[in-house]
């Protein structure tokens, strides 16, 4: 009886072939097109979710404004860097925004160390980095929203407000976040990626 087990001898591999190259490529190619996007998308998701926010800062403030009979005012910060929203008094709707001297609603859930208060501000949060508000517009010159007790959107002089909108960015991302006039009912679309 022959013993066959040596006379199989290992083979042995310098490299690979030019078929298992070309194929190799090619799948890290196709993975591409499918990892690429997808690795960017964390822009896209910080956006997202500072749109999200905004829009329910919006309805909280409009059903605030109702249920505790007083006036709510969003005021986007200047740099972009977030927001806030101010309990007001009927004589301050034209008072212009002031840091040092604002009452700010109470938010117990987002208020991110603010001592419970609505103050959303994306340099301090990690959730939102690379995201800014931009081109907040209403009633054609003014940057804030305001509430009235019967949560519908007034201008700053206290006549029916005539809507307008702001964008959320993040990286190549946009959202476009419209209210209506009169009622303020919040729309978002997306922009696109710019």
């Amino acid at each position: 009886m022959k013993n066959y087990t040596n006379t199989l001898l290992p083979v042995r591999r310098r490299g690979w072939t030019f078929i298992e190259l070309l194929v190799t490529i090619m799948i890290m190619a196709i993975a591409t097109l499918f990892v690429g996007p997808q690795a960017s998308s964390g822009a896209s998701a910080s956006g997202q979710s500072a749109t999200r926010l905004a829009v329910t800062e919006i309805l909280a403030a409009q059903m605030d404004a109702v249920a505790l009979q007083e006036f709510r005012r969003i005021a986007f910060f200047v740099d972009g860097s977030g927001w806030c929203v101010e309990v007001l008094q009927s004589n301050q709707l034209n008072t212009p925004y002031n840091a040092a001297t604002a009452e700010y609603a109470d938010d117990v859930y987002e208020s991110q160390g603010h001592n419970q208060k609505s103050v959303i501000d994306f340099n301090q949060d990690t959730r939102f980095t690379n995201v800014s508000i931009s081109s907040p517009l209403f009633d054609g010159a003014n940057t804030s929203i305001i509430f009235d007790q019967t949560g519908g959107v007034i201008a700053p002089d206290g006549s029916p407000s005539t809507g307008g909108s702001f964008e959320v960015k993040s990286g190549d991302h946009a959202w476009q976040v419209l209210l209506a006039p009169l009622t303020g009912k919040v729309t978002v679309s997306k922009v696109g990626s710019l």
